[in-house]
């Protein structure tokens, strides 16, 4: 019995050896494992990070994040770079690009501002980026206004907003204040505005302005809009000059504010002025036409026309015309000068003196000088420089009159003719005239001014 107990206890033994050494083998395995599918989790954490790290949208929350850092910091520069970066990986980004045009604003660079929220919106629709975008131009414009450097970029910035959102009071607010400093800036020369490139403010940009009015007022009419475009469609200066063919742009353009939205007191003496120039250039048109190839002698058979004659007499006997009344009227096709009195606008053509570079100009005399009852046909024509070189210059004049001529025997006879004066001023200022009497005729006699005042002298 205690043998085969004793026998027992050994195959127990033995049993329970085995099955040691089997959980040893097992823990063995099991440690591997463990051991393998913690290296593997690290791998595949690591990996999962790696590429975590380097998807777009981590990488953009990346850069803006930095981006804020270096603002914070007010390392502008810094900030913006990063802002850029973030935009370059996703040009969808609205934080990168509300962001970056802040740090923009926060170096007084609201050019680049703008550029920054335009080109966001532009690429998001997102319509914050709008929103802020033309705040950043409202606030610019109210800088420059109180700053009194407003002209007609400073309008045409605020014409956008209200492009953009034609509701949007505060533009209405802005543009009507920002009226009589934008052009006042112009006042002190009256070629300034329209006809000097330097100054900015182009015939060209303020044609502009009017016709995205009337876009914006067509698109969404309000009585707000139409006091506006009335208001802009006359600039505000007391006299302004306008380039010849400009002017009869500018005639169209107040034609389509009148169709569009009416007219006011100054728009309709404006739209007269135009008018008259036109017609007063069309009673022109041919004789300069032959005085631009030197054919003087065409002076003869106008100076009588009745178009000439018709045009003097106006000025003669003080007519109602919006041409401005003088006794030497100054006719030339290179610009008006429009001018506002009480209200209202007269105009008149520039001069030699004032417009040295003219084609040539045509002086209409209307002077009451009679002879024997019979009233004289005066004008005179001053021609272009030549190569830029306006001396020697030359001042022709053409009178048709009633005078006395010699006829056999020195008998006086009482008769009309014409008589040429020619004026010759050279670079010293000395000028010589000569007088040309009974012009073209038989009796034709020419003598110098000297001679002239001798006799009348003796």
């Amino acid at each position: 019995m205690g043998y085969r107990e004793k026998d027992h206890s050994f195959d127990s033994i033995k049993k329970s050896s085995k099955h040691k050494k089997r959980r040893r083998r097992a823990n063995r395995i099991d440690i591997r494992k463990v051991a393998i599918i913690g290296i593997a989790t690290v791998i595949t954490v690591v990996c999962g990070y790696a590429v975590y790290s380097h998807l777009p949208f981590v990488k953009v929350n990346k850069a803006i994040a930095a981006g804020n850092r270096y603002s914070e910091q007010a390392e502008y520069d810094a900030a913006i770079n990063s802002y850029s970066e973030a935009i370059e990986i996703d040009s969808g980004s609205v934080a990168a690009y509300s962001n970056m045009a802040s740090a923009y604003l926060s170096i007084d660079d609201s050019e680049s501002a703008k550029k920054v929220l335009y080109d966001g919106w532009q690429n998001t629709e997102s319509q914050a980026l709008l929103s802020n975008y033309l705040t950043v131009i409202m606030n610019d414009a109210v800088s420059t206004i109180n700053k009194g450097n407003g002209n007609i970029d400073t309008v045409l910035s605020v014409m956008s907003v209200l492009e953009q959102d034609s509701s949007n009071t505060d533009a209405i607010q802005l543009m009507d204040a920002a009226y009589d400093r934008c052009f006042s800036l112009y006042d002190d020369d009256v070629n300034s505005m329209f006809r000097c490139s330097e100054s900015g403010c182009s015939y060209e940009k303020y044609a502009d302005l009017i016709g995205r009015m009337l876009t914006v007022y067509q698109t969404a009419p309000s009585d707000e809009l139409k006091a506006l475009v009335l208001k802009y469609a006359v600039p505000s200066s007391d006299s302004f000059t306008m380039n010849y063919e400009d002017a009869l742009a500018y005639g169209s353009v107040l034609d389509n504010v009148m169709n569009t939205v009416g007219t006011n007191d100054e728009i309709s003496s404006v739209k007269d002025c135009i008018d008259n120039a036109q017609s007063v250039q069309g009673v022109f048109a041919d004789i300069f036409t032959q005085l631009d190839v030197g054919n003087v002698d065409d002076l003869r058979d106008f100076v009588v026309s009745d178009e000439y004659i018709n045009l003097r007499n106006v000025f003669l006997n003080n007519e109602e015309t919006p041409q401005e009344n003088t006794t030497y009227v100054a006719i030339s096709r290179e610009a008006i000068i429009l001018n506002r009195n009480d209200g209202k606008f007269s105009y008149r053509f520039l001069d030699f003196e004032e417009n040295p570079d003219t084609a040539g100009v045509i002086t209409l005399w209307a002077n009451y000088f009679e002879d024997d009852g019979v009233q004289r046909n005066s004008i005179s024509y001053e021609p272009g420089s030549i190569d830029g070189n306006m001396y020697p210059h030359t001042k022709y004049t053409v009178t048709y009159l009633k005078s006395y001529t010699n006829s056999g025997n020195n008998t006086k006879v009482a008769k009309m003719n014409y008589r040429l004066s020619t004026a010759i001023t050279d670079e010293t200022g000395k000028t010589t005239e000569t007088i040309v009497g009974d012009w073209g005729g038989t009796d034709e006699y020419e003598m110098d001014i000297k001679t002239i005042e001798s006799r009348i002298r003796a």
